[in-house]
């Protein structure tokens, strides 16, 4: 056996197949960076000679699932990590004025730090704290928009965290202070994709995507170069698309259609665009997204804090379109959490068309797993041999999720973010027991907090520091 095996057994194994079959008991053997058995029952004798770790066939660590569920790992297809340095700074701005007060200051410090001081700490400390919150929801991989440095995915490879760095391209409509010079932008981001996509070549855990921020923050010519250069790069594409309907306004000003029939008449659209939101979308919107073979991203506990609306995401599945989910940044979520992403797509639908039927708990795990592999075009998502080894187990022991009935059901509307007890991601093992094997946790928290404090203290000295622009909230205490 060789020595970089791992064997799960004992629970019960959601394989998120078609076939969406529930294995109880059943057993994951892993090998290398790959997915080698999946299977029901107990493991045969010559895999598992004890479940005491110390007296397993050598080369061969077994871990007991027992009284846990055994699933791929959940999938974040759209996030800002930037911003887990920004929790709780304001509920009662949309989207336009929130960017402004909350976003560009620190924004700001962390370009200057970057291109003015040649100091990529700021990225490294933002990505490992987000890194650390999502590996202990069970997240095995995430895409990070408005990646710009290489400490990023330094810190991601560091971890284990599978990583998808989606590099920002945006030319107009943001201050200028946070535009880099076009040509040096796009001969970055080119060398980036270079550098670090589908790395390290003999087992990658890293891989790029081109990402236009919105079709209005980009201009025509920059979303022809984005879809020409993925292309040559056989790279993806991820775009936020028809968020609010100031995006939804603003397109139909400059070019007299909705940003999905805008994005479609310059042959942007294909399998592999994943467009985030897509909350203000017509009929018509869906027809293309669904012809195209695009990927929706939803992001429901973001579109609901910034009040940009609810994303007809029942129409959508109903459409055939995948739908994946994304937690988005940690400033308009707050958190970086799966669980919480999975109840809020399963709930949020049932009560919007007054039909328990409109979304069931299976559809909202697909979404986590199967649809987010696909977002990040990575062959995980599912348990089965050749796949990608990337499985997380869940605990079942504990009051909030006991009696379990129905996996799916527990798993989405009773399980949390910290039932999760063991994190494989590409055949390795991240997390045991809670306790993060990878890095010293601790102490990378204590000096990303540090980081973080240091991040929006410089912030507040900022050009572009405004205060908030509101009338007040509409309560009383």
């Amino acid at each position: 056996m060789p020595d970089d095996s791992l064997l799960i057994h004992g629970g019960t194994v959601l394989t998120m197949d078609d076939a969406m079959r529930i294995l109880s008991p059943g057993y994951v053997l892993t090998q290398g960076e790959r997915i080698a058995q999946v299977e029901a029952g107990d493991p045969p004798p010559h895999l598992l000679h004890s479940t005491d770790r110390s007296r397993s066939e050598p080369g061969l660590r077994a871990i007991d699932a027992s009284g846990q569920i055994v699933l791929p790992g959940l999938i974040n297809a759209h996030t800002h990590l930037y911003q887990s340095f920004l929790k709780g700074f304001d509920d009662t701005l949309g989207l336009v004025d929130w960017c402004a007060a909350v976003l560009y200051p620190p924004a700001h410090v962390l370009h200057t730090m970057h291109r003015e001081e040649n100091d990529q700490r700021g990225g490294y400390y933002y990505a490992l704290l987000g890194a650390i919150e999502m590996i202990r929801g069970g997240i095995t991989c995430c895409v990070d928009m408005d990646v710009i440095m290489d400490s990023i995915f330094q810190a991601w490879q560091e971890i284990g965290l599978r990583g998808v760095g989606a590099l920002t391209l945006a030319n107009q409509w943001i201050p200028p202070q946070l535009q880099c010079e076009e040509e040096l932008l796009l001969y970055e981001t080119v060398e980036r994709v270079q550098r670090w996509h589908a790395t390290p070549a003999d087992s990658p855990l890293i891989y790029t995507v081109l990402a236009p921020s919105t079709p209005f923050l980009a201009s025509r010519e920059l979303l022809k170069w984005t879809r020409e250069q993925a292309s040559t790069l056989d790279v993806g594409i991820q775009i936020h698309v028809s968020e609010t309907r100031y995006e939804v306004e603003t397109v139909a000003e400059q070019a007299g259609m909705s940003p999905v029939e805008y994005l479609d008449s310059l042959n942007f659209l294909h399998e592999r665009v994943s467009a985030v939101h897509c909350v203000h979308v017509t009929e018509q919107d869906i027809g293309i997204l669904r012809r195209r073979g695009v990927t929706v991203v939803h992001n429901p506990k973001s579109n609901l804090k910034l009040g940009s609306g609810i994303a007809p995401v029942g129409d959508m599945l109903a459409a055939g379109i995948p739908v994946a989910l994304g937690t988005d940044g940690a400033a308009s979520n707050d958190l970086l959490d799966m669980f919480e992403e999975m109840r809020f797509a399963a709930l949020i639908p049932k009560g919007l068309v007054e039909d328990p039927q409109a979304m069931c708990a299976a559809q909202a795990l697909r979404m986590a797993t199967v649809h987010g592999a696909r977002a990040c075009g990575i062959d995980a998502g599912v348990l089965a041999p050749g796949r990608l080894a990337d499985l997380i187990t869940v605990a079942l022991n504990r009051p909030h999720s006991l009696p379990a009935h129905d996996p799916f059901c527990t798993l989405v509307y009773c399980t949390r973010a910290d039932d999760v007890q063991t994190v494989v991601i590409n055949g390795r093992l991240v997390m045991d027991k809670r306790r993060i094997l990878t890095i010293p946790e601790e102490e990378i928290v204590a000096e990303a907090v540090s980081m973080g404090e240091l991040v929006v203290q410089r912030s507040l000295e900022s050009e572009l520091y405004q205060p908030p622009r509101r009338e007040g909230p509409r309560w009383v205490l």
